[in-house]
């Protein structure tokens, strides 16, 4: 299976193949040999590349992951080839139709609303801040359009796949 992802501006092709009980990924032409473990006593992974070993932790953030290491933090979004398909024939349909049900990716406390029913939104403009495991998370809006219901007040608490928002097209 392909996978496409961005990290600080660059984007990378990458394509995962076993062999042999072996895994490999091709990002960008480039073969590697790899071995990832989830180490369970510390919460982290352990990542074998060629032989070179990294270990980092990481936080799903809904749209994109968190990777902090000894290299530092970096934020990676991954998608794979049939959600960008999905997503590259909706966009040439001219993007989302309707309302716009927004859900939280994870459990979490509601620390911020930064709109209100009947606000216009843009597309990527910050809707709320959901903690979770100690980290906040922006929850942004995924087009133009109006806030049609907000299900949330602050300092609520929510799981994953409550509803957070309704956002109305505008056109």
């Amino acid at each position: 299976m392909k996978y496409f992802a961005e990290v600080r501006g660059r984007r990378f092709e990458c394509e995962v193949e076993v062999e042999n009980s072996e895994t490999f990924v091709q990002v960008n032409g480039t073969r590697y040999r790899v071995d990832l473990e989830h180490v369970a006593a510390t919460g982290a992974y352990s990542l074998l590349v060629d032989g070179r070993s990294f270990e980092f932790a990481l936080h799903d953030h809904g749209e994109d992951y968190e990777l902090a290491g000894a290299a530092g933090s970096f934020r990676v979004r991954v998608e794979d080839e049939r959600t960008r398909a999905a997503r590259d024939v909706v966009a040439s349909a001219g993007g989302p139709k309707g309302p716009h049900k927004i859900k939280s990716a994870m459990p979490g406390i509601v620390r911020e609303l930064r709109v209100a029913v009947g606000d216009q939104v843009a597309k990527g403009q910050a809707l709320m801040i959901l903690e979770a495991m100690k980290m906040q998370n922006e929850i942004k809006s995924p087009q133009d359009g109006v806030v049609g219901e907000m299900a949330v007040e602050e300092g609520q608490a929510v799981d994953a796949r409550d509803r957070l928002f309704v956002i109305s097209n505008t056109k």
